[in-house]
């Protein structure tokens, strides 16, 4: 198949470009940059110069090929709420293109963004996302639920923690307020969970979601379902040379800042059905390791 790409340079794009390009499919890679450019090109991509801010250039892409994985997204979170938006006009624009032609669109979520007011325990594939107006990124999964409507074969792949030694998502925050405070804290008991996933195992995921996925499903990329953060931060802390300590729910802001909501909250997700659906089998190095030998510079 004849794949557009966008995100083809970023953290996930760059494994899954190579894990697409294996498996006989051509890639066309959306860059901003020269220097994005060389890199797909000496990949064996094509390079595609654009914003994603430039629908109409993605639109006449997206007229030219076979399917969509899109895994761009400006993760600066001092624009959430404006980010978020930019991503539901090109879910909507990539799907406008597509529609009722049975051309897979497959995008990015994260089940972080699963209502967990509506459930207990582990959230799976099933479940209902919160909606935007109480966190703007749930915009993305209220795009797909609109380009569904509208006939389009969209698949959506909900992300947890992605990692390699190299990056550690949200915890990358974590490791900066740990290194700024002297120390590294987890909430009470730390029993409240953060579901993971190495990085190859989720580009593997996108592909097996490109060319096997149905319409209208949502996939989880969790290899680990739940990963206490006492544990965490008792890596975290050796990794860093640091000491660890427990703080009390009226010192979570003062310690953790902007990412104070999400420090206490459970995020364990279940992986379990996507494996089963897809044939997904993922076996790359688990959080713990990776933070374990993680690069501290």
């Amino acid at each position: 198949m004849k794949i557009l790409l966008t995100g083809a340079t970023g953290f996930i794009g760059s494994y899954l470009l190579p894990e697409l390009l294996r498996n006989g499919h051509e890639v066309i890679g959306l860059t901003r940059t020269g220097k994005g450019a060389k890199t797909l090109e000496a990949a064996g991509a094509t390079a595609m110069f654009g914003e994603l801010t430039d629908l109409k250039s993605l639109r006449d892409a997206t007229n030219s090929v076979d399917g969509v994985i899109h895994t761009a997204f400006n993760h600066d979170f001092s624009k959430l709420k404006e980010n978020s938006e930019i991503d539901r006009r090109v879910i909507e624009t990539l799907g406008e293109a597509l529609a009722g032609s049975q051309r897979p669109l497959v995008v990015s979520s994260g089940t972080g963004l699963v209502d967990r007011s509506r459930i207990h325990g582990l959230a799976r594939e099933t479940d209902k996302p919160v909606s935007s107006a109480l966190f703007p990124r749930a915009a993305t999964e209220e795009a797909a639920a609109s380009m569904l409507a509208k006939g389009v074969n969209i698949i959506v792949v909900r992300l947890s923690q992605v990692h390699d030694t190299e990056h550690q998502g949200r915890l990358a925050e974590h490791i900066r307020i740990a290194r700024e405070k002297g120390f590294v804290a987890y909430v009470g008991q730390g029993e409240n969970r953060l579901s993971a996933v190495h990085v190859t195992d989720a580009a593997r995921l996108y592909r097996l979601a490109l060319e096997k996925g149905e319409t209208g499903a949502h996939y989880h990329a969790v290899a680990e379902e739940g990963v206490p953060m006492h544990a965490i931060a008792a890596q975290l802390a050796e990794s860093l040379s640091l000491p660890v300590r427990s703080i009390s729910t009226e010192e979570v802001e003062a310690y953790f800042g902007w990412i104070a909501a999400l420090a206490h909250v459970d995020l364990g997700a279940s992986g379990k059905a996507t494996q089963t659906h897809l044939g997904w089998l993922p076996d790359g190095p688990g959080l713990l390791e990776d933070l374990r030998n993680m690069n501290k510079g």
